[in-house]
């Protein structure tokens, strides 16, 4: 589900979904179970430009239904505040409506071939890195209004071999956002096939993000597994989209019986089946399909048991619940004057029901209670108060790191530290901290960082503390100060119109999610997408091709498909495309404009005109 709506043609969807959009050998579709009568909330992947206001106006009358909504400005919060998205997350946040913050995870590496972050890295550590950076920015630019995180392009297997090491990348990301925004909901799109080790990666897992005529007919991969069939419905959301208004019944039912608390149907198709939100009677219908009805309200759980207590964190307990109507159980901590819901465990009757909460501080008292939840959405009465006083920081302060720096860039630099120990503790952490703030916080076994999102010519500061499992931290290292170059953001723009081949390049000096090649192929800037003075009626980005779709004046492509190319190479920041001179139609000549955007200031060259050869 990567994709941008305003910036970039949302084209490029998550491997996942690809996965679920490729060929199967259908069986025939499964008998429908009787539909329980579970409660469900809409949530909307809401990929949708700011122009749209239909679909937005959508949005906001339904928040009694909607679970959250998903944004992305640029794949992640762009660079800076973007004043059209702020007025929509604002108002959307207003009425109640939880917002998530779109972060890219890229497989953290792991896809074949592997994806790279901004800098160009394909190493877990990295992606870590630039998630955790990406997560600050969104609370960064909108603040309060921010209620969460989306975590997309997620691993769906548990790790090389018999290990959990995918899945727990995952997880310590999902505790980093917990720790660092108390209440944050967390949401992970692993998007098919999801093995039950990601139980404990994010609040909420998308274990179905596809078409509705594969959602329909699954396969084995696409079914929902046996561990999703027991759990907590509000542990699932599934995404399915391509459903026609004559079988949305029918995909809303199918999601009761895969015990999804979360959903959402879309008519919507093409590359970016995010960019609009249904609207009239399709969207009435939908959101009223989430209801259940019953008036029984569970039993009050008794206050949790703290089964141990440790210097950053608690196990909570308590006794499961027999009766069949309990699903789940929300557990809340107190926060000021606010009980706030910092997640969700499903009823393990009759084992006994637990919750870790991460994130705490040393000799600190925390109070917390818990909420029993019923199929049909009811909740019950807050247990007693179980309160809670963390150990002490027993653990010997550990030896001060060194930091140097290497690799210096207008939008990155590489930081490495030496290795610090403790007498009768492990290394649990390392805290980074820019201009005397901390910005990363990286496992006891990582060395060396490569930070991105600086800014050209900006001065920085760079220190980092060693942190032992019970939090005892090390004296800051060494402060590392140094002033990013300030380079020509795009230099050398040139294109070559032959006969036979059009070619393009250009030296991209600052790093960006998306580099685009506007063309205006005849000469008239009323025609084609209206983009720095020309009509632009074709679109290189990255490594794809489109044409813009005749009679629109939006941000609306056509793929284009290639035997090889558009993409020639990129090495250094050197981007050379080509395409063939005949996807160009009859013209005689080409208007081009150089753009980059997302992760550096968005830049643009003037207009290179070039005749045909």
């Amino acid at each position: 589900m990567r994709m941008k709506s305003t910036v970039r043609p949302s084209v490029a969807l998550a491997t996942v979904v690809a996965l679920c959009a490729a060929a199967v050998t259908f069986t025939a579709a499964p008998a429908m179970a009787a539909v329980p009568n579970l409660a469900q909330h809409v949530a909307v992947p809401a990929y949708i430009p700011t122009s749209d206001t239909a679909s937005w106006a959508s949005l906001t009358p339904a928040a009694a239904q909607l679970g959250f909504i998903v944004v992305n400005v640029a794949n992640g919060p762009d660079t800076a505040v973007n004043a059209d998205w702020k007025a929509k997350i604002d108002l959307a946040h207003s009425h109640g409506i939880k917002v998530l913050g779109y972060v890219d995870s890229g497989y953290f590496g792991a896809s074949t071939p592997a994806r790279k972050t901004v800098l160009g890295d394909s190493d877990a550590g990295s992606w870590t890195v630039q998630a955790q950076l990406d997560v600050n920015r969104w609370y960064d630019f909108y603040g309060t209004s921010i209620d969460g995180i989306f975590i997309d392009d997620g691993m769906n297997t548990c790790g090389p071999g018999t290990t959990n090491t995918y899945a727990d990348l995952y997880s310590e990301l999902n505790d980093y956002i917990h720790s660092n925004h108390v209440g944050a909901l967390t949401v992970v799109n692993p998007g098919i096939s999801v093995p039950q080790c990601y139980e404990d990666t994010a609040d909420i897992i998308v274990t179905y993000e596809g078409n509705s005529t594969n959602y329909l007919n699954p396969s084995a991969d696409l079914a929902p597994k046996q561990w999703q069939l027991d759990g907590d419905p509000n542990k699932f959301w599934e995404i399915v989209y391509d459903v026609t208004a004559a079988n949305l019944t029918t995909v809303m039912n199918r999601s009761k019986t895969n015990n999804a608390g979360y959903v959402y149907a879309t008519p919507d198709t093409g590359a970016n089946p995010y960019d609009t939100a249904p609207t009239g009677s399709y969207w009435t219908n939908e959101l009223a399909a989430t209801t259940a009805t019953g008036t029984t309200v569970p039993a009050t759980p008794a206050a949790p048991t703290a089964a141990d207590v440790y210097s950053t964190g608690v196990d909570l307990s308590w006794t499961s619940s027999s009766s069949t109507s309990v699903v789940g159980y929300d557990v809340y901590r107190t926060v000021g004057t606010t009980s706030v819901k910092i997640g969700s465990v499903a009823n393990y009757y009759p084992a006994v029901t637990e919750f870790t909460v991460p994130g705490l501080a040393p000799s600190t008292s925390y109070s917390f209670t818990i909420k029993a939840r019923s199929l049909n959405g009811i909740t019950s009465a807050a247990s007693p108060v179980r309160t809670v006083t963390t150990d002490s920081t027993w653990g010997a302060v550990p030896t001060t790191p060194t930091v140097t720096s290497s690799n210096l860039t207008a939008n990155g630099v590489q930081l490495s530290w030496t290795t610090s120990t403790s007498t009768n503790d492990t290394i649990a952490a390392y805290d980074v901290y820019i201009n005397g703030v901390r910005r990363l916080t990286l496992a006891g076994t990582v060395h060396t960082a490569h930070i991105g999102y600086l800014a050209p010519g900006t001065a920085y500061t760079f220190s980092v503390k060693a942190r032992v499992t019970s939090n005892s931290a090390s004296a800051s290292s060494n402060t590392v100060s140094l002033t990013t170059p300030s380079p020509t953001p795009i230099a050398s723009p040139a294109v070559t119109f032959g006969a036979t081949t059009a070619h393009f390049q250009a030296q991209f000096n600052l790093t960006y999610n998306f580099q685009n090649v506007f063309i205006d192929a005849d000469a008239n800037a009323a025609t084609g997408y209206a983009f720095g003075g020309i009509g632009a009626d074709f679109l290189i980005q990255g490594g794809s091709y489109f044409s813009h779709v005749a009679g629109t004046t939006g941000w609306d492509w056509t793929p284009i498909t290639l035997t090889t190319g558009p993409l020639v190479s990129s090495t250094g920041g050197l981007y050379q495309w080509e395409v063939p001179s005949s996807t160009l139609g009859s013209a005689t000549s080409l208007q081009v404009i150089f753009n980059g955007s997302g992760s550096s200031v968005e830049a643009s060259t003037a207009i290179i005109t070039a005749a045909k050869l």
